[in-house]
């Protein structure tokens, strides 16, 4: 979120997961929301008391799941204070800073023979991989690179500017390349459905999601030519500067990173909660084909295609997706800069 330069009337709501077609006879909490307990945690924001916060949330959450009660206050104590320790930087602007600032993402085309050329070797292991259904939170074909790689890639960014608009733009920080992942997505991919995996419904905006932890940018390098077969990456530009509603703010994205609601069990345990909460910023799947939320949100992706470069840095606090192919193969460096 940018609160330098925030967007309020986006007019996105996140669905009711609960109101999903293939869960929605699973039993769910069925009070207005406006209870005194939805009150109790809007005041323990406002005050920063995570105890008084603690209470809001349990006084609906009986089955308790203590990685999810984690999240919850993880998200809590991070958001409370995230506005407070992001401070300008004395860093000279530059084009992919005033292209994060305004739409959250900027293209680049760069060299990357000397990449294809050491990672060739594990490009066709990958390549070679049987399909198989990941866990939850697992790729079907990726390989976490090594320091050489890191090194390698921070030494590019940093030669570019990359580094420096991309710290400009975050605050707080002098950001640098901490981690680098060969990612290969083939027809086959399953990962891109893990939210809801259970279930058989998959709509045309599966997968959209916003990072659960702000204070990163990412970035996206192809290491093929990528068309709209491909599984190119998306970005609804301007996203990154929405503003929502604090405490949805706080259970979207815990609930993104503390379950995948992908089996009734799981779902149960986040379905105990009001209406206006049973939300995830991993919200692409739950927004119905053909409704009108949903086709204002695809009417305003953008596809990253090969016309437009090969590299895009971007603030995943924006919505955003990928990897999902129709026929073709994308091969790609995913990047995290923090």
């Amino acid at each position: 979120m940018r609160f330098d330069n925030p967007i309020y009337d986006h007019g996105f709501v996140f669905p009711d997961i609960s109101d999903f077609p293939d869960v929605i006879h699973e039993p769910k909490y069925q009070g207005n929301g406006k209870e005194e307990s939805v009150s109790i945690m809007k005041e323990a924001i406002q005050k920063n008391d995570l105890n008084m916060f603690q209470n809001g949330y349990q006084y609906y959450m009986k089955n308790v799941d203590t990685k999810l009660f984690n999240k919850l206050n993880t998200m809590f104590q991070f958001y409370s204070n995230f506005e407070d320790n992001r401070s300008e930087l004395d860093i000279p602007s530059n084009e992919i800073y005033e292209d994060l600032f305004e739409r959250g993402i900027s293209y680049l085309k760069i060299s990357t023979k000397v990449l294809q050329d050491k990672l060739q070797d594990d490009i066709n292991n990958l390549l070679n991989t049987p399909d198989w259904r990941p866990p939850p939170g697992q790729f079907d074909r990726a390989k976490q690179l090594g320091p050489e790689y890191v090194k390698l890639v921070n030494d590019l960014f940093n030669r570019v500017g990359i580094l420096q608009g991309a710290t400009k733009y975050n605050k707080g920080k002098q950001l640098q390349v901490k981690n680098v992942v060969l990612h290969i997505a083939t027809p086959t991919e399953e990962n891109w459905k893990q939210f809801l995996y259970d279930c058989k419904t998959v709509t045309k905006t599966t997968n959209l999601h916003i990072d659960p932890k702000e204070d990163v940018i990412k970035a996206m390098l192809y290491l093929n030519d990528i068309t709209l077969d491909d599984g190119p990456f998306s970005y609804v530009e301007k996203s990154n500067r929405w503003i929502y509603d604090d405490l949805q703010n706080i259970f979207g994205r815990a609930i993104s990173t503390g379950s995948y609601c992908h089996t009734p069990e799981s779902r149960a345990v986040v379905f105990q909660l009001p209406k206006q909460l049973r939300i995830s910023h991993n919200f692409g799947r739950v927004l119905l084909d053909n409704t009108e939320e949903q086709e204002r949100i695809i009417e305003q992706e953008k596809m990253f295609t090969s016309d437009k470069g090969n590299l895009c840095i971007f603030d995943p606090a924006g919505m955003h997706r990928g990897g999902i192919c129709k026929s073709g193969t994308r091969i790609a460096l995913q990047i995290l800069m923090k």
